[in-house]
């Protein structure tokens, strides 16, 4: 997978993916130098013996009771012993990955004071060998502290941890942010395979219902609008149906399709604007130092206690992702229930091989979708009599990964439906450049696969390949 080098620039989202994905890192002499520095200006602190919390100091509730230096060896491996509270199942070692990523990202910005041979140790993790096993539960997204500490505790088998260093290694919001990156990937292809479905469906409700106008997919009604992801996705549509029947010029549409057609380019959109906003925030938490206390190299350096740990403002666009997938998830639930009234007499002469209840089934995803939706941000806890603010961004990016597999589920059952009614026509309709591939692969599944479940899991598999594609190479 290569290696990709760290040299101070700014890190950005695909950066996360390709070391989730395998890559390895290396940091640059420069960057060694800023962690080296940082460094120096802890070890000046120390010595002067100003009270630094987490430094010399214990945490929490003791945060004004000293450490003695004789003790600092054995407090750095209780403040990792205590902070191992994380619980549930083992995270995914491509999530792994990423959160190891972020967290060297965070000291590469010389704002933790680690020493640079410390840096090297996390990155080390990164060359292929066995990863820790961090568990999902643990963090309420005022750091994450719990999941970090697994990691740390890794770590230090290889490399005893010097003063200040367990906080620091502890003390970020590595999993949102670098977990949070993966869900932004998954959420740009998510929205790609909601464009190739749709489009579909317009083919379908054409080529049987008398529907299938192109009108409001023409550039000149998003000319005017701002949202860039509205005219992409009313591109994409028109990309995906060209070379079909809907662009026959004595085609007869429908004076207007239902909404659920007609605001694609509204709804699709949308989304595509918050998954941007959100890939900007998360890359300016990738790329700003989150420690508490944070090492400031002004002048002889000193080290500032801070609240740079509350992540508030990534989680609130969490929060607005998940919100937005409900519309996109509802959109597509509404085009089933136009297109399976549209299937009704195949169902009802028998020669139907897509469940009529694979609707009941989607409309009951939706359900779990929209529950989904409700905020989390807004349940804080009081974990002691400092500790009284809590953001609960993992939860956050957990709910928004269980949103977009049920997406996909719901967008398979679309496509099953719009494949369906394409394929009980004697005639079979010229479909898009974008949409016949997708089209011949549901229809070799219809009346293949025996069950329901069986059909959306080979359904789901198509329209992500349909979403990958670009429109060119169909």
């Amino acid at each position: 997978m290569g290696v990709l080098r760290l040299e101070g620039q700014p890190i950005v989202i695909d950066d996360v993916v390709v070391v989730a994905d395998g890559a390895s890192i290396e940091l640059a002499p420069d960057v060694v130098g800023t962690i080296a520095r940082a460094r120096r200006v802890v070890e000046s602190v120390q010595a002067s013996g100003s009270a630094v919390y987490g430094l010399n100091t214990h945490l929490g509730a003791g945060r004004d009771t000293r450490v003695a230096a004789d003790e600092m060896a054995a407090f750095q491996n209780r403040v990792i012993d205590n902070h191992r509270g994380s619980i549930g199942d083992p995270l995914p070692a491509r999530e792994v990955r990423a959160l190891i990523f972020a967290r060297v990202v965070g000291f590469s910005l010389g704002g933790s004071g680690v020493r640079p041979e410390l840096a090297d140790a996390y990155g080390r993790l990164l060359d292929g060998g066995p990863l820790p096993e961090v568990y999902a539960t643990g963090s309420v997204g005022a750091s994450d502290l719990a999941l970090l500490a697994e990691i740390a505790a890794h770590v230090r088998e290889r490399l005893p941890f010097a003063a200040g260093e367990a906080l620091a290694a502890i003390s970020a919001n590595s999993y949102s942010i670098g977990v949070g990156a993966l869900a932004v990937v998954e959420l740009r292809a998510l929205v790609a395979e909601a464009d190739a479905v749709a489009a579909l469906s317009l083919e379908a409700l054409g080529a049987v219902g008398g529907g299938g106008s192109l009108s409001p997919f023409d550039g000149r009604v998003h000319a005017r609008r701002r949202s860039v992801g509205q005219q992409q996705t009313a591109q994409a549509i028109r990309a995906r149906v060209a070379g079909g029947l809907l662009e026959d010029v004595d085609w007869a549409a429908s004076v207007q399709d239902p909404l659920s057609f007609r605001t694609v380019a509204q709804v699709h959109g949308a989304v595509r604007d918050a998954t941007a906003l959100a890939a900007s925030i998360i890359e300016d938490e990738l790329n700003a130092p989150g420690d508490n206390p944070l090492v400031v190299p002004d002048g002889d350096g000193v080290l500032l206690s801070n609240g740079n740990f509350e992540p508030l403002g990534m989680v609130l666009t969490f929060e607005s992702l998940r919100v937005a997938l409900a519309h996109l998830a509802g959109i597509s639930e509404r085009r089933i229930a136009v297109l399976s009234g549209l299937a009704t007499p195949l169902r009802r002469s028998g020669s139907n091989a897509v469940p009529g209840l694979s609707w009941y089934a989607a409309a009951a995803t939706l359900a779990e979708v929209r529950h989904l939706a409700n905020p989390v941000s807004t349940s804080g806890t009081t974990l002691s009599e400092v500790e009284d603010q809590a953001s609960f961004a993992p939860l956050a990016v957990r709910m928004l990964q269980q949103q977009i597999g049920l997406c996909r589920e719901i967008f398979a059952v679309e496509a099953l439906h719009a494949a369906e009614l394409v394929r009980s026509l004697e005639s079979p309709p010229r479909l898009g450049r974008g949409t016949s591939r997708l089209a011949a692969e549901l229809l070799e599944r219809i009346g293949r696969v025996d069950t329901g479940r069986n059909l959306v899991i080979d359904a789901v598999k198509a329209v992500a390949s349909a979403g990958r594609r670009d429109t060119i190479d169909q």
